[in-house]
Order: C-alpha cells, then structure tokens, then sequence
C-alpha cells in the first residue's frame, strides 16, 4: 500500500474520534533540545537507509562533501517534478511534528524545521545544498506538518483502551510518523487520560468520495475515464470564534487517480484571523491570512508550490439568522508565490522538466451551504509565475470549476464536479505553449460534519 493510500486510510477513521469530549489535556513541557536531536537522528536515519537499502551514490557523504557543500553553497537541483515539490514537503512535515511531538508550539517549530531542512541539504547528500529544495521542505513541511499533527490528535484517542486504541494509534502513524514515535517511547499508546483540545473541533465537515475523473484523452481524442478517490477535510470554521491559533481553520483537498496515483493536493491553513464586524451580524466578514501548498498534475499543466495569501472570508445568510439553515459563503483572495514549479520544456537535465518561480494570483470561491455543508460551489483561480531557474518564460495558469453535492441519505451523496485547468506560457526562445484540459468527476460521497452556529 503506497504512503497515498495510508493516509487516506488514516483518515478515513477520523470522524469516529470526533466526539463530545470537553476535558483537556494541559500542553506538555516543550523539549527543544530533544526535537533538534530528534532532527539530527531523523536525518542521519534516512541517509543510511540511502546507502544501505537505496544504494544511492549521492547519499555516501563524508567530511569532505561537507566541506565542499559548505564552501560553494546553494543551487537548484534536478530532481523531478513530485520528489521536489511533494515528497520534500512530505520529508519537511517529519521535521515539524518533531518538534510538536515534544510539545514545542506552532511557531516555535518554524525554525527546528528549517534546522532540520538547512542540515539535510550541506550534510545529508554530496550534491551542492538545493535552494529550492530548502525552501519547498521548510515552508511546506509547515503547512503539512501542522495539518497531520492536528489530523492525527483527532485520529488518537486517550480515553480509548485494547484492540480499538491500538488500531487508532496504528492509523495515525502515517499521518503523523514522528509524534506516533514519541508517544510509543513514553506510554502514550496505552495511557489512558484526557484528550487534547484539538482532539475535538468545533467545527468540521470529512467528505470520503469515490468514483470516476473523465477527461479527454488526447492520445486517440476521445473521452476516457479512470477511477477516483477524492477527501475532502474543512477543519475549523472562520466564523465559529474567534482566531486564537494558527491552523485552527484549515482545508485539505487529495486526489488520488488509478494509473496515475497522487493527482491532487490543495492544502490552505490561516495564519491569522480578524472578525470584520459584529459575531452576532447576519452577514458576517472575516480577514484571513492563510499559507497555502498545492500540487497538481494533468496534461494541461503539473503546477505547485508554496505560497501566502491575504483576503476576505464571508457568510450571508439566508432568512432568519438564528433559524434559517441555509447560508452563501464566498472567499475573495489575493496570493504571492514564494516558490512555484510548472512544467516546462527544456528547463533543465536529467529528471527536472519543469520551472521553478515565483509570482502571484487571484483566487474565489462562492457556496450554497446548508448547516455548514456545502452542496453547490463555484470557485477560481488566476495565478501569474515568473521563471527563475529553467527556461525563460511567463507562464499564466487557471483552474476554474463547478461542484454539486446531491444527499440521498443520511451521510450518503452523489457529487458531480466539473473543471476547466488552462495554461498559457511566453517563452524568450521558443513559440508560445496554450493548453486547456476540461474534467468531470462523479462520485458516491460519504460525510461526516459537525457545526458550530
């Protein structure tokens, strides 16, 4: 089973932890010097399994690599597309979780994973320190790794015993490899006590699909359809209370495609919130600062990165506010790319084909919502990526679509999506690259929610 298919597994039994439990746990004492040498050993752990199990010739470091790596520092590396900007990602969430797992606070596990991603680049391989490996790993091994940290404490359950605690602390351990580690070393798996506060949100909507993506095959120019797995998590509500912590809203979006695997991940996280009027108002607006990960591969474009965007969040409902179910959400946001990826021909050697940049967009989203679920979507988004290593070129990228979610019973629903992916590149030496790639999606959907009025 690929690490994909375990985490949407993981998940899967979220919903079953997330009951009525209001006693907390109180946070434990930050152990800063242990998740540093957590980090080390972490490091250390991986290249030797390069060596031994991998026989990976860029793993058999030594002192003089280090030095070497030390005296010409940073470059862009030629990996390709999914190892740079998912499994680095990926690689930099164990980092963060290190040190939440020792009970370091958010933003206080910033710079133990950026120690964590600066040491693996001069001491863990012998090519040169990748700068943009540096920056996917730290930048989104934050907004993963706060996610799976907060997924795998709803996974978990303290007041659990036997064969369902086990089974619950064996599902997290994907989600949440580091923290699994620490709590088996200190009794955490068998000890029975009270829950962390982010054991139960307030708020949540896990929407499990499964089905079929339709989509032009531009080989024999006809539709083919392949099947689909989609979750869907919104954790956390912008208008449920007010913003105390980072991450306390979050959405989480993963694909995953038979033949092609990982198709999709969207991940958006708020940095910070600020209530724009009265908590009472039956038109409600909210700031938000969000950091956001995606990963996208279609014919039209393979597109991710790490980027932060600032913008507004509504809710306007409709009819009487304290009994009237239904409710328009919208979202209006503007983003900046710190470090962006899109394919591209020529843009380097051996495995990279892609650019990597840096830029900024638009993004929005309107919902018919009914007691926080959303059963009709409309959303969009612009963005505009500057190449800074790889071929010289601007490149324009849209992805544009329409989702409705028809209930037929109690959890049960039918979702039918439709998407339109279009980009359009100028490159300096050779034609311009237009291509568009329309989707539809249908699928049994399966929903869990709870909400806060």
């Amino acid at each position: 089973m690929s690490g994909v298919s375990r985490l949407v597994l993981a998940l899967m039994v979220v919903p079953g932890s997330l009951v009525a439990q209001r006693d907390t746990v109180p946070a434990p004492r930050p152990r800063v010097v242990m998740a540093l040498a957590q980090t080390l050993v972490l490091n250390t752990v991986v290249n030797r399994l390069d060596v031994w199990a991998r026989d990976r010739d860029w793993a058999r470091v030594s002192p003089h690599t280090w030095a070497n790596n030390l005296k010409y520092g940073w470059a862009w590396d030629e990996d390709g597309f999914q190892t740079n900007v998912f499994a680095h990602p990926y690689h930099g969430s164990l980092y963060f979780n290190t040190a939440r797992a020792n009970g370091v606070g958010f933003f206080e596990s910033i710079p133990i994973t950026l120690f964590g991603a600066w040491t693996w680049e001069y001491f863990g391989e012998t090519e040169r320190p990748s700068l943009n490996d540096f920056l996917l790993t730290s930048l989104g091994g934050v907004t993963l790794g706060e996610m799976f940290h907060r997924g795998a404490t709803t996974i978990r359950d303290n007041t659990d015993v036997g064969f369902k605690r086990t089974m619950r602390e064996l599902v997290a351990v994907p989600v949440d490899p580091m923290g699994s580690l620490n709590r088996l070393l200190r009794g955490g798996w068998s000890g029975v006590g009270p829950n962390p506060a982010a054991h139960d949100p307030d708020a949540y909507v896990l929407r499990i699909g499964a089905g079929a993506r339709f989509a032009r095959d531009f080989m024999n120019d006809s539709t083919a359809s392949v099947g689909a797995l989609q979750l869907d998590v919104l954790y956390g509500d912008p208008f449920a209370g007010r913003y105390e912590m980072p991450f306390d809203v979050f959405s989480l979006r993963l694909l995953v495609s038979t033949y092609t695997g990982l198709t999709s991940l969207q991940a958006t996280g708020q940095l910070y919130g600020r209530n724009l009027n009265d908590s009472t108002a039956r038109i409600r607006h909210a700031l938000a600062v969000n950091q956001r990960y995606d990963y996208q591969k279609n014919p039209a474009q393979s597109f991710g990165g790490q980027s932060v965007e600032i913008g507004i969040n509504s809710r306007w409902r409709l009819g009487d506010r304290d009994r009237g179910p239904f409710a328009i959400r919208t979202a209006l946001f503007l983003d900046g790319i710190i470090l962006g990826a899109i394919d591209a021909p020529g843009a380097g050697l051996g495995l990279r084909d892609y650019d990597f940049g840096s830029g900024g967009g638009i993004r929005w989203e309107a919902s018919l919502e009914r007691h926080a679920q959303r059963f009709l979507t409309l959303h969009g988004r612009i963005d505009y990526m500057h190449t800074v290593s790889g071929t010289a070129a601007d490149h324009m990228v849209n992805e544009s679509g329409i989702e409705l979610f028809v209930p037929v019973g109690r959890r049960l629903g039918i979702a039918a999506q439709s998407y339109l992916f279009d980009r359009e590149s100028h490159y300096m030496t050779r034609p311009p690259d237009r291509r568009d790639f329309p989707e539809g999606r249908l699928m049994v959907v399966w929903t869990r929610a709870a909400a806060k009025p």
